[in-house]
């Protein structure tokens, strides 16, 4: 790494829906559709709350939060449909500054990892898409680890296949489970903000808090992100 930067920091872990992939208002929106299709109401704070999520946990919160009855698993098919037909039909973009940083993190040789909650087929075909897939040392995903996100299992796991110890990895991710994942494994967690804004309780876990990742990077590279 350049003189500038913290020498303590040897890997950056990305988490990939509203980090590098702005997908997570494609499936807001497709949750949305398929349950206004029976009458019923999907607010964006639901949603919300289900980001940084496995699948598993996830629908768990939409089963609580609306009085969807015995139409839970038809509104989480139909969303699946609709999601997975937008990003076929509209494409994936990515969040801004994920190819500045990328290149970055390349040309100071430092390893990258995707630590995802999204189980491995869908990460990897969305990573491939995008034409990410091949610039990742690992891909670790929440359907490969017992516990997933907040727990800290897919950061150790991703800290793991990098072979570098996890207190000196950067992890950034965009949701608070993702954020107590990351800084329970012992990683520096830094939030980035998407769809779920900064808040007193993202700044209590966060080690950093930066708009997007061109507003990371310009920090990381001028030396004001690292561990001591």
């Amino acid at each position: 790494m350049s003189s500038n930067s913290f020498q303590a920091i040897q890997a950056v872990i990305f988490d990939m829906d509203g980090l590098l992939l702005d997908t997570e208002r494609l499936f807001m929106a497709a949750y949305q559709q398929a349950a206004n299709e029976l009458g019923l109401d999907f607010p964006e704070e639901l949603y919300q709350s289900m980001i940084g999520h496995r699948a598993d946990s996830s629908q768990q919160i939409l089963r609580d939060g609306i009085a969807v009855g015995e139409h839970a698993d038809e509104i989480i098919d139909a969303a699946r449909r609709y999601y997975y037909t937008a990003i076929e039909t509209k494409g994936i973009p990515l969040r801004p500054g994920v190819e500045e940083t990328i290149e970055y993190c390349e040309r100071e040789g430092l390893p990258m990892a995707v630590a995802t909650s999204t189980h491995k087929a869908l990460a990897l075909i969305k990573l491939k898409h995008v034409g990410l897939l091949d610039r990742f040392t690992a891909v670790v995903s929440g359907d490969e680890v017992e516990h997933g996100k907040p727990a800290p299992d897919i950061y150790l796991a991703a800290g793991k296949l990098l072979d570098i110890d996890i207190t000196r990895c950067v992890v950034l991710e965009d949701s608070p489970p993702g954020l107590k994942a990351a800084r329970a494994a012992g990683a520096l967690a830094i939030f980035i903000p998407d769809l779920l804004p900064d808040s007193d309780d993202t700044r209590a876990i966060a080690k950093h808090v930066y708009y997007s990742l061109n507003d990371f990077l310009e920090a990381f590279k001028k030396g004001r992100v690292g561990v001591k």
